[in-house]
């Protein structure tokens, strides 16, 4: 439960997260996305995600596994696109460089993979308790008779 109420912070807390960005320029959650027009609808789905966990606590888990999957997916292409473009980069004599720092890539990162790890054992955990039989000889091990 309190996982539960954890995950639906964090989500409720996304036009917090895009004010300090916005304002201040403490983007922590949406690195990855340089564009303001897709990091304000990234925003949306995010605050979207947010009311579902409050009017539908069961979805919590699942919406923290689904979210920071994208959002992990994201980041990675965030970070290897810069550098899988740095040949032709170099043979054009373009600048080399990457759009981020290590900062933003560490404070985004630790947090989709935290919610993401949070997710993952509470999706898991609801689905044990749903299916028990699921997790009984597996977790347990072999029941030697």
């Amino acid at each position: 439960m309190k996982g539960l109420r954890f995950i639906q912070g964090y989500y409720l807390a996304s036009p917090l997260f895009l004010v300090a960005g916005l304002w201040w320029g403490w983007e922590v959650r949406v690195t990855f996305l340089p564009d303001p027009r897709f990091r304000f609808a990234y925003y949306v789905l995010l605050s979207t995600l947010g009311l579902l966990t409050h009017f539908r606590p069961a979805s919590a888990p699942w919406v923290a596994l689904g979210e920071s999957t994208l959002n992990l997916l994201l980041i990675m292409g965030w970070i290897l696109l810069p550098v899988l473009t740095m040949p032709d980069a170099i043979s054009n004599s373009d600048p080399i460089g990457v759009p981020y720092t290590v900062q933003q890539v560490l404070v985004n990162g630790g947090l989709a993979g935290s919610f993401f790890i949070v997710g993952f054992y509470q999706a898991q955990g609801a689905i044990l308790e749903r299916f028990p039989w699921l997790g009984g000889g597996y977790l347990k091990g072999p029941r030697i008779r």
